[in-house]
């Protein structure tokens, strides 16, 4: 058994030579379709007939005869691969994104006697969810997290009022609060308690001070005069620096993300660029660039945090216009007219799109993909113009208040938590692998 195993496997069988006496049966053969054939030279065809061909092939003989050979006698093999249904592929379809934007706010707040005053900076969302704003000579605190609302303080002189507030990043729990007498003062929210004042010039009849932005300990704040003050703010003798670089009043202040340059906006439309190293100088230090494309006063001013030389800014009803800017070079990279005023610009990380808050005709805030600048939504809901936007701790929340005397909280950005849980493993990681190196 084995033997024959082995020449089974080793030896070629001969075929017999059968041809002498093998009949084929004709039952299978298809003898009007074979003349058909042979009548019509479907063989000679041209070629554009084929499709042609096939349909009638299927329709007079149930099959298509095309190609099928005469006198074969012999059956095909049949290729379980090629029976199978052939389905022409399609291209991948795009995924589509289930993030909805809500059109409607979350929360509506009264905001009763607010000032409708575009270049005022009276909105600000602190590191602790506490959201402050400024209703004429008095700031409100309402805490997201509790839903409690606290008057913080009161302008204390006559025809005083609020004209700017801003919390400090490193000292969540304070807040700079600019008035309209040019003073500034420094809050304790916790304990609802006024920490210092500082006068900024005593000599200065225009006074308010519409905007403060911080550096750390430094605090800078706008004038109407045009001056641009530095102060530190753990001595007496607080004011470091300042330059004299507008001729109208500073309305816009924003730290880029790594906190090396400083962009401010005026309401002589220019913006300009300054080095860290100007807020520790008296001598009326310049600019390190001079952006003068706006036609309009520029409140709205925004870095991107993914991008340190990225600036956006937002000219004024004259205006109206987005801009991005390379802060390095002072190139205009992108122009976007949105055609109305612009007052306010919040970028957003996680989407990589930003989101503007505008005056007339609009009074509405934008949601834009970057960087082709499309829009993503529109929020409609304010009657009046929009004043001033803040993103809440974590960015997925915005607040606007408007001339409309309303406070609205909108769910903009919606936090991919799984997303964000990797995140912090990774950085975890990251953590754990330099400390044990």
């Amino acid at each position: 058994m084995g033997m024959k195993l082995s020449l089974a496997l080793g030896t070629k069988a001969q075929p017999q030579d059968t041809r002498d006496w093998f009949i084929p049966n004709r039952v299978t053969t298809d003898l009007n379709r074979a003349r058909h054939a042979i009548k019509d030279g479907l063989e000679n065809a041209p070629p554009e007939d084929a499709e042609y061909r096939r349909a009638v092939s299927e329709s007079l003989f149930g099959g298509d005869s095309v190609g099928t050979q005469i006198l074969r006698y012999k059956s095909n093999f049949h290729n379980e691969v090629q029976s199978l249904p052939v389905k022409r592929a399609s291209p991948p379809r795009k995924a589509v994104s289930k993030r909805v934007i809500p059109r409607a706010p979350e929360k509506v707040l009264d905001a009763p006697e607010i000032m409708d005053d575009f270049y005022l900076n009276i909105l600000n969302w602190s590191a602790n969810n506490i959201l402050a704003v400024a209703l004429n000579q008095e700031v409100y605190l309402w805490n997201a997290s509790s839903g409690d609302i606290a008057c913080l303080m009161s302008a204390g002189l006559d025809n005083e009022y609020v004209s700017c507030l801003s919390w400090s990043p490193d000292a969540p729990s304070v807040i700079a609060i600019g008035l309209s007498t040019g003073r500034v003062q420094l809050w304790n929210s916790e304990t609802q308690s006024l920490l210092r004042t500082m006068r900024l010039d005593e000599t200065d009849a225009a006074g308010r001070v519409p905007v403060v932005a911080w550096r750390e300990h430094i605090l800078t704040s706008g004038s109407r005069s045009g001056h641009i003050r530095h102060h530190d703010t753990r001595v007496a003798r607080h004011e470091v620096g300042v330059s004299n670089f507008h001729s109208q009043e500073v309305c816009g202040l924003a730290w880029s993300p790594d906190k090396q340059f400083l962009a401010s906006g005026a309401n002589d439309n220019y913006v300009a660029i300054w080095s860290a190293s100007a807020t520790s100088r008296r001598d009326d230090p310049q600019p390190e660039l001079t952006l003068a494309d706006h036609h309009a006063a520029v409140k709205a001013l925004a870095w991107c945090p993914w991008k340190n030389n990225l600036l956006c800014t937002g000219g004024g009803t004259a205006d109206h216009k987005l801009r991005f800017w390379n802060a390095t070079t002072g190139n205009c990279a992108k122009s976007v007219d949105v055609v109305a005023q612009v007052s306010g610009i919040i970028w957003n990380s996680e989407y990589r799109e930003l989101l503007t808050s505008h005056g007339t005709p609009l009074n509405r805030l934008v949601v834009w993909r970057y960087p082709d600048i499309s829009c993503v939504a529109e929020l409609m809901e304010h009657q009046g113009r929009v004043l001033c936007v803040s993103s809440s701790p974590n960015n997925d929340m915005v607040a606007s208040c408007g001339s409309d005397e309303t406070l609205r909280i909108w769910h903009c950005f919606e936090v991919d938590n799984a997303k964000k849980r990797a995140e912090e493993r990774n950085q975890r990681a990251a953590t754990l692998t330099r400390a044990m190196r």
